[in-house]
């Protein structure tokens, strides 16, 4: 059980990433309609990919940040 206490900011670190992507994806998705474009899937997983992997790393380096006191 302590293990899972742990590891608590990966879960958090993973949830905000994916909010993230799916974020990213619904805005690709309306862009697309508006435009009245047909958006294939294979577009949308590169976008998610994109948008986690981005996440990840903004959440890396805004945890190396020093916070003033």
């Amino acid at each position: 059980m302590k293990i899972l206490h742990e590891l608590s900011w990966l879960w958090e670190t993973l949830g905000i990433a994916l909010l993230a992507a799916a974020i990213c994806i619904a805005c690709a998705a309306l862009i697309c309609k508006a435009a009245k474009k047909k958006l294939s899937k294979k577009v949308l997983a590169v976008i998610g990919a994109a948008a986690f992997v981005g996440a990840i790393l903004a959440i890396i380096l805004i945890a190396r940040t020093p916070m003033p006191l």
